[in-house]
C-alpha cells in the first residue's frame, strides 16, 4: 500500500497566494467601483439645457421650464427648438421669457401646435461665468389624450460672454397626460371588475423596493456592488476550505 504524501485536510486548505488572489480581486472590484462612481459624479456636473416633467389631465394645463443647468463662461444668448414626440398627447400652448434676458423673439409655434422655436439675448450680461440653473423659458402645455410623450430639445445655438459656442448635453422632459379609459356600460372606472381599480403589480412592499432601488444615489450602489463583492469572496473561501 502506498502511502499518500498529503491528506485531505491539508490539501483543502487553502494557499496564502489563493487567499491574496480573492483579496486582491475584491480590492479591484472595490476600485473599479470608485472610479465609476466619481465618473458618474463628473457626468452630472457637466453643462445640460433640460426641460422639466409635468403631468395634467386631458382637459388641463402645465408649465414647464427650460434651464441651463451651468453656464461656466456666461451666456449671451440662444436658439432652441422644443418639439412634442406624440401630438396626439399633448400640445404646446404657449411660451415666455425671464426679464432678464432684454432681447427676445416671439416664440414661434408652428407644426400643428407640436413645435416651438425660442430665442433670447442677455444684453444686459445678467448671466455671468459659473451662474447655474439659469432659467431660458417657460412652456405651457395642454393636454389632448391620455398617455406619455417626450418633450425633446433641439440646441441650435447658444454662445457664451466670451463669443464661443456654448455645447450642453440636452435632456428632454417627460409630459404624462392622466385619465381614466371609458368604463364598459354599467360599470365605472375602478370597479370590482378590474380589482377596485388597483394594479397589484404597482404596489405592496415589491414596488416599494422598486422605487427605493430607483431612488438610491451613485454612492448607495457602490455600497451595495463593494458588499456584494465582499460577500462573493467570503462564499469563494468557505467553498475552497470545504472541497
Amino acid at each position: 500500500m502506498t502511502k499518500r504524501s498529503q491528506t485531505r485536510s491539508d490539501a483543502s486548505e487553502p494557499s496564502p497566494r489563493t487567499t491574496v488572489t480573492y483579496l486582491a480581486i475584491a480590492l479591484a472590484t472595490l476600485a473599479l467601483l470608485g472610479a465609476g462612481a466619481g465618473l458618474a459624479g463628473a457626468q452630472s456636473d457637466a453643462p445640460a439645457v433640460s426641460v422639466s416633467d409635468a403631468e395634467l389631465s386631458p382637459s388641463g394645463t402645465a408649465t414647464v421650464d427650460v434651464v441651463l443647468t451651468a453656464a461656466p463662461n456666461g451666456l449671451a444668448g440662444y436658439n432652441i427648438d422644443l418639439t412634442v414626440a406624440d401630438p396626439e398627447v399633448a400640445h404646446i400652448e404657449s411660451a415666455s421669457y425671464p426679464d432678464r434676458f432684454d432681447l427676445t423673439t416671439d416664440p414661434a409655434i408652428g407644426d400643428a401646435d407640436r413645435t416651438v422655436t425660442l430665442e433670447a439675448a442677455d444684453v444686459g450680461s445678467t448671466i455671468d461665468a459659473g451662474a447655474t440653473d439659469v432659467t431660458l423659458a417657460t412652456v405651457e402645455i395642454a393636454g389632448d389624450a391620455p398617455g406619455e410623450a417626450e418633450l425633446a430639445v433641439d440646441l441650435r445655438q447658444l454662445d457664451g460672454n466670451d463669443g464661443d459656442r456654448l455645447r450642453p448635453a440636452a435632456q428632454a422632459g417627460t409630459l404624462t397626460v392622466t385619465g381614466d379609459a371609458p368604463a364598459p356600460d354599467g360599470e365605472s372606472p375602478g370597479s370590482a371588475s378590474d380589482g377596485g381599480g388597483t394594479d397589484s403589480a404597482s404596489s405592496g412592499p415589491i414596488a416599494e423596493l422598486a422605487g427605493s432601488a430607483d431612488g438610491l444615489s451613485t454612492g448607495g450602489l457602490a455600497l451595495i456592488a463593494a458588499l456584494a463583492a465582499i460577500g462573493v469572496l467570503s462564499a469563494l473561501v468557505v467553498v475552497r476550505r470545504r472541497s
